[in-house]
């Protein structure tokens, strides 16, 4: 649980390099990604799985509601 919960928190920071109501093509999310880490697969993986981004027919976008780092935890 502590590695998962570490791993979220991760996400949410990443998460907020996207804004909130805007789509994104699969290369300009690598482009985002690319700058925190180079397997940009893997957390655009993570990211979705996470229920942080949604994706569609090559599109990505942030998921309304998602959690972010700067959300207070309950």
């Amino acid at each position: 649980p502590a590695q998962h919960k570490k791993l979220l928190a991760i996400l949410g920071h990443l998460v907020e390099s996207f804004e909130s109501d805007r789509r994104y093509s699969e290369p300009e999310v690598n482009a985002i990604l690319r700058r925190f880490h180079e397997d940009t697969a893997t957390l655009r993986r993570e990211l979705v799985a996470a229920g942080l981004m949604a994706r569609k027919a090559g599109e990505y976008w942030r998921v309304a509601g998602a959690p972010s780092a700067s959300a207070p935890s309950r």
